[in-house]
This record gives C-alpha cells, structure tokens and sequence, in this order.
C-alpha cells in the first residue's frame, strides 16, 4: 500500500508543477500581451499627427503568434498585429512567440536589411524599452532606441524620392 500511497504524492506534485507551469505561462502571456498592445498604441500616438488617406495608414488585427516550436494551430498566444502603409508601401509588426525568460520580440517586415538580414523589435523583461534590432548574416545585430524620431526616419526611407 506504501507504493499506492508513494504514487499518489508523485502525481499530486506533478500536477502541482504542471498546474504552476501553466499559471506561470498565462502570466507571462498576458503581460507579453499587454506591452505589445501598448507598443501599438504608442506608435499610433506618434503616427496620429501625420496619417493621411492613401499617404499613410495605420491598423491593427488580431494575431496568434506562432513559431518552429509552437504551430498556430496550438499556440495560445493571442495578441494582434499592427500594419502600416506608406506611400503604398506595407510595413508589419509581427509578434513572434515570447521568448526566453519572457522576451519580446516582433518581425519587422517591409524594410530590408541588406541581402539577407532582418529587423526585429525587442523588449527584454526586465525593461520597458525597446530595441531596433538589424541583423545581418554573422555579425552581432545593431540595436537602436526605439522612438518616434527613430520610427519616422525609418518610414522616411520609403517614400520614393524624385530622381532628377
């Protein structure tokens, strides 16, 4: 009987841990939630002065994040993604799934860093501010502040310029 009882205790703190596991990751989603849609917001406040029909255009759309190790198809991370259209020109802020540690990090799309490098917007958990990312083959990525000074230069490189 020792053993049934020995068993019992086993599977009590395996659902314990599972059931922390789980509280833990809600937590983490959440939070990870949170500061996107307040990423979002932010650049919306930035853009407000200078959005514009056909010249430049915000919105945001519900988005599950999903990746290698976590297929949409059962990933629980809900969140939203917000799309930019300048001068006809789309730009995205994709989330990716919370990294390690609960890292943020989204996929920027619509610039190119060169050949075959990316740009990704990254929040460590323990600060509140973002960083541009720019990758590029080996080489250590170049990181910026992320702000609307920053954003707007950005978007500036997109607006074709007359050649002449």
């Amino acid at each position: 009987m020792d053993d049934v009882r020995q068993l019992g205790e086993m599977l009590r703190h395996y659902a314990d841990s599972e059931a922390h596991k789980k509280q833990l990751f809600e937590t983490q989603s959440a939070e990870w939630a949170k500061r996107i849609g307040e990423l979002f917001d932010q650049i919306q406040q930035w853009l407000e002065p200078v959005l514009a029909p056909n010249l430049l255009e915000v919105s945001r759309e519900a988005y599950v994040a999903s990746g290698p190790s976590v297929p949409v198809e059962t990933s629980t991370f809900k969140t939203e993604k917000l799309s930019i259209t300048i001068a006809g020109k789309p730009v995205e802020f994709v989330p990716d799934v919370m990294g390690a540690g609960g890292q943020i990090s989204l996929a920027v799309m619509g610039f190119t860093a060169a050949r075959y490098g990316s740009v990704s917007l990254v929040c460590m958990p323990s600060s509140n501010g973002w960083q541009w990312r720019k990758t590029n083959g080996l080489k250590d990525p170049d990181t910026f502040v992320f702000d609307a000074d920053f954003l707007a230069q950005q978007l500036q490189s997109l607006i074709p310029r007359e050649r002449g």
